[in-house]
């Protein structure tokens, strides 16, 4: 918490508890004894040093090391010598300071009423030294939260794009190996995949429309080693304009549907569909997948869907919707993200 922000804090308990009470007294309407004003002026510095030797000698540092007897042997030194600097000191300065012909008598409930006195604003004391430490702790606890869940956002991209790269060089190496005349083409479209990873993806989040041109250029990379034409079905719905989107957050589902998806099958193989509706982002996705195995039981196989799933909990927290599972002899995922 800020020094002025606590300051402030400080500032006005003081004014409540300090000032307020003594405002009858400057008012000229009534002529109050001077032995009384001493007193209240008295009662007032006590009350200051209580509760601040309270405020420094108590720590949370103390309850966190459980030194509850330390704790309790403070707390009952301060109140008892405050109690009796309240019963004695205010009686001597109201009889030496004020001329008072004779010292005022201790009664039983005067001693009461300073013990409660004492008791009272060394429990303001620690309830402010509290209240202050623990929002200086949810502060602290946020910022190491935001820090933690940027380093790991980082560690995901550069989980991701490696993952990627290792895939595609291994396309790459395929048609090389065959001498394919499609393999220029394909470095080419390499090349702008690279760019957009090595310039884009350190940004927490790009245009979607950035987004989407990746994911075709990913699409026209694959489509080139898969002998059907338009085996892939991309469609883009609604107004892409202007909205946000962490990179390389899509491309993991089409990258695992060109994985395990069956190639022996009529076109369209594959099918994306991305649908803006305001400020919500509708994605799906489907492939034909082969005889129930590990790789499509487990909704989250392989480090790409990985880290999809917890960039998700750590980007959209309880604003996102994600569902991967087979659906007859097509595998589907669905992904909503609102607040986009």
């Amino acid at each position: 918490m800020p020094r002025k922000t606590i300051l402030l804090i400080h500032c006005c308990f003081w004014i409540l508890f300090s000032l307020v009470p003594e405002l009858p007294y400057i008012f000229p309407d009534r002529k109050y004894p001077l032995w009384l004003i001493h007193y209240n002026i008295t009662t007032e510095c006590l009350n200051f040093m209580n509760f601040y030797a309270v405020y420094f000698l108590i720590t949370v540092n103390h309850f966190q090391r459980k030194e509850y007897l330390r704790i309790m042997s403070i707390l009952f030194g301060i109140i008892l010598i405050f109690s009796t600097l309240r019963v004695f000191g205010t009686r001597m300065v109201s009889h030496y300071i004020s001329m008072m012909e004779e010292l005022p008598g201790i009664r039983f409930v005067n001693v009461m009423v300073e013990i409660v006195n004492s008791l009272l604003f060394t429990t303001f004391g620690i309830l402010m030294k509290f209240m202050i430490d623990w929002f200086s702790t949810q502060k602290l606890k946020a910022e190491l939260l935001a820090q933690k869940q940027s380093s790991e956002l980082a560690l995901l991209r550069t989980q991701i794009n490696p993952h990627f790269l290792f895939n595609t060089l291994n396309n790459l190496y395929s048609l090389v190996y065959k001498k394919s005349d499609v393999a220029p083409s394909v470095v080419m479209k390499l090349s702008e995949i690279m760019r957009y990873m090595l310039y884009d993806t350190n940004a927490e989040k790009v245009p979607l429309d950035k987004e989407i041109n990746y994911l075709r250029s990913f699409i026209e990379l694959q489509q080139l080693r898969i002998r059907v034409d338009n085996f892939i079905h991309l469609e883009i719905r609604g107004e892409t304009s202007d909205r946000m989107i962490p990179p390389m957050l899509l491309i993991p589902f089409v990258e695992n549907a060109f994985k395990h998806g069956k190639k022996d099958v009529p076109a369209p193989g594959i099918s994306v569909m991305i649908d803006v509706d305001g400020d919500t982002m509708h994605f799906e996705i489907w492939n034909y997948c082969s005889m129930p195995n590990s790789s499509a039981t487990d909704p989250y196989h392989g480090i790409g869907l990985k880290n999809v799933a917890r960039r998700l909990q750590l980007m959209y927290p309880g604003a996102h919707e994600l569902s991967v599972a087979p659906c007859g002899e097509k595998f589907l995922v669905k992904l909503n993200i609102r607040s986009l």
